[in-house]
């Protein structure tokens, strides 16, 4: 779960870049330079712990890792490091209905109490149902979170957020999850006002599990993990695999809980390792790939909110259309940016995550960026 707003992504470009000194050694190309200079800056901070990155640039990927995962253990970060990735898990639902799409399955206009078995006269207003298409852009007009009282919760944060929610939400069970929706009141016009939603991506999981016959995680591991190889990605983690997820921090280097979930972990409970991100990067980039591709189209667009399946779109005269996604568990964060122009994916994590965050890895991968011009 993103438990911090997401920051506005145009920060990146206006993030001033350090040049590259004069005495760096020539055995690291510029992509590598790039990545230490600016993994050491954000290293500097003493709030960060250890940091993840990894970059694919015109058909080479490159994957770094700094730090220490604990405190004074020395525990640098490797490839089999498995992270919480938040809010990014998002995107992997709107590959899934792209998919769905693709295959038949849906068409993005449809009411979605079609795929739905329970009494949901609520979702509409007016007349007018929400849709599939609202729920990929989070104009559903459904709440951000279930129950209310997280979002109640995140209106005033404190230190112990974390661990309020952590213990909400490990209680919280699917049968109460629409029983909440059986309350809700819309309050327009579903499709014409975005709201930020992890409600929306959890009821589009298990309307893809109606449709498929198979459990979320099952069609994760189907549709995307077994054609791009990602072999330590998904909402559930295997025996074998526990040991190597990341210890995550909150204020003041508290050991923060890991997100723990009975939901469907859609919204925010995906894990994987940096090697799987930079493939499934990889996959976004293809623009061969017609399921990529369609997950990119555009829906939805109202002043500055533009948004593909699950995928915010921007664009500048530098970078052309790209798709980027911020990723908040309680004790870690990342950022996932693509831009299909430059044949360039860009993924930081860090398994820390306290207020400004989000913003050094943003300057991390705007540094990036910038010496990639």
């Amino acid at each position: 779960m993103n438990i911090k707003p997401v920051c506005l992504l145009l920060l990146i470009f206006v993030i001033p870049s350090l040049s590259l000194s004069d005495s760096t050694p020539v055995s690291k190309d510029a992509v590598e330079l790039s990545i230490d200079k600016h993994a050491q800056l954000l290293l500097s901070d003493t709030t960060v712990n250890a940091i993840s990155v990894g970059v694919y640039n015109r058909g080479k990927t490159y994957i770094n890792h700094y730090g220490e995962l604990e405190r004074g253990k020395g525990n640098r970060p490797t490839n089999e490091t498995i992270y919480e990735i938040g809010s990014v898990s998002k995107t992997f639902a709107g590959t899934l209905v792209a998919q769905a799409e693709l295959e038949g399955k849906l068409d993005l206009e449809d009411d979605i109490r079609e795929y739905l078995n329970e009494d949901l006269p609520n979702f509409q207003y007016e007349g007018h149902p929400i849709r599939i298409k609202d729920l990929i852009t989070h104009t559903s007009r459904l709440p951000k979170f279930l129950p209310e009282t997280i979002n109640t919760i995140l209106e005033n944060p404190t230190d112990s957020s974390a661990f309020e929610i952590h213990e909400i939400e490990k209680e919280y069970s699917r049968t109460s999850f629409f029983n909440d929706l059986r309350e809700v009141l819309l309050d327009t016009i579903p499709g014409t006002r975005f709201g930020y939603s992890s409600v929306d991506t959890e009821l589009m999981a298990h309307i893809l599990e109606n449709i498929y016959g198979k459990s979320y995680n099952e069609l994760i591991q189907e549709k995307i993990g077994n054609k791009l190889g990602l072999k330590h990605t998904g909402t559930s983690l295997q025996t074998a695999d526990k040991e190597k997820l990341a210890t995550g921090y909150t204020t003041n280097n508290v050991v923060a809980p890991h997100m723990t979930s009975s939901l469907w972990s859609a919204g925010g409970g995906i894990t994987s390792t940096l090697p799987d991100l930079m493939k499934y990067a990889q996959f976004q980039l293809d623009k061969t790939n017609p399921v990529s591709m369609r997950s990119h189209e555009l829906v939805y667009e109202n002043g500055g909110d533009r948004i593909a399946y699950y995928w915010p779109v921007r664009y500048d005269e530098e970078n052309g259309t790209y798709y980027s996604h911020h990723g908040g568990a309680f004790g870690m964060q990342n950022y996932l940016f693509v831009f299909p122009d430059k044949d360039l994916a860009i993924s930081v994590v860090t398994n820390q995550s306290i207020d400004g965050t989000a913003n050094r890895l943003l300057a991390l991968a705007g540094g990036i960026l910038s010496d990639l011009k």
